[in-house]
């Protein structure tokens, strides 16, 4: 192997993730996966015994990746937690194959074995972690936790995966305002 030349193990999670980015669960194949790959089956399978498995190693891979972006945000020094969440949930909307990961877990988890459900549920469970640390630092106690982390959830995340145009952060900052949770720590 070439040096700085993928694997074909991380090739064939590359071309997996974009095809479950666009295709989700259910429409990407393995043999969508070896035909775009560019690799043999027995070469997936040797990597990846199931789909399943294959789904698994794009979640760890992008559970790696969140987890960076989450230590890049609780270090960041801001006045406003707002800014915090907005970049926070900017980077999960931004990526696609982190949309297709809660694509596949709200729609598509009675297909998933167990632990793929679980890996999925981590995954969330990891942005919400993120989040109340952010909120704890604001000084937020358990119900205005809960109050904004929705607000942004809903705001954001799931007007993305639901095909519309998720708000602003001016738009974010006057819901909290309305609701008397003001961005200012």
């Amino acid at each position: 192997m070439a040096r700085g030349r993928p694997s074909k193990k991380q090739h064939i999670i590359a071309v997996a993730s974009q095809l479950f980015a666009k295709y989700g669960y259910q429409g990407t194949s393995i043999d969508l996966v070896v035909r775009e790959a560019q690799v043999s089956k027995p070469t997936v399978y040797n990597n990846f015994p199931s789909k399943q498995a294959l789904l698994q190693a794009v979640i760890s891979e992008q559970s790696a990746l969140a987890e960076t972006i989450y230590d890049q945000t609780l270090s960041t020094d801001t006045e406003l937690f707002s800014d915090q969440l907005q970049y926070l949930y900017q980077q999960l909307i931004e990526n696609p194959v982190a949309l297709a990961i809660y694509k596949i877990y709200y729609g598509e988890s009675h297909k998933l074995d167990q632990s793929s459900v679980i890996l999925c549920q981590k995954f969330e469970s990891k942005l919400t972690h993120c989040c109340e640390q952010i909120l704890i630092r604001a000084r937020r106690n358990t119900a205005q936790r809960l109050a904004i982390v929705s607000i942004y959830k809903n705001c954001l995340l799931n007007y993305t995966l639901s095909g519309e145009k998720p708000l602003n952060a001016a738009e974010l900052k006057q819901q909290l305002q309305v609701l008397g949770l003001t961005a200012i720590n």
